[in-house]
């Protein structure tokens, strides 16, 4: 009675269209694919400099801890939950209630947002983790 398929078909298209926005926008997004309201953001290596400097280091770091240091963010400074995906831990899953809103939807996008304007790389992200994890442990 609610048509609950056609929404998520309807908030799926438009989560997927703000996403891709963003992917535009945001050099650490490397693809946003997905259907319905099932969807993934996989992130990029980084490369250059810093990977060269580190002997590679750096890209094994992201490709393992990369979308762990979104997730968290999503989940420590705006109380958003997301998945993993089990082949790929540089793959976030985002999968919201077949009764989300736009609104809902747009403030996880303000929130990605808000992350990668302050964060602009994997060290960034990575320090930011770390002071997270640091602050917990110092509340106990």
């Amino acid at each position: 009675e609610k048509d609950l398929s056609s929404q998520a078909s309807e908030m799926g298209d438009y989560l997927l269209r703000r996403l891709l926005e963003l992917k535009q926008k945001y050099p650490l997004i490397k693809d946003v694919r997905g259907k319905g309201l099932m969807i993934g953001i996989e992130f990029e290596k980084p490369a250059g400099l810093a990977n060269k400097l580190t002997g590679g280091m750096a890209n094994k770091l992201s490709e393992e801890y990369l979308g762990a240091l979104v997730a968290g963010e999503l989940q420590n400074k705006y109380r958003i939950i997301t998945a993993y995906t089990l082949n790929n831990p540089n793959v976030i899953r985002l999968e919201p209630p077949l009764i989300v809103t736009k609104d809902q939807i747009d403030a996880v996008i303000h929130a990605l947002t808000q992350i990668f304007e302050a964060h602009r790389s994997f060290w960034g992200l990575a320090l930011a983790g770390g002071r997270t994890i640091i602050g917990s442990l110092l509340k106990k």
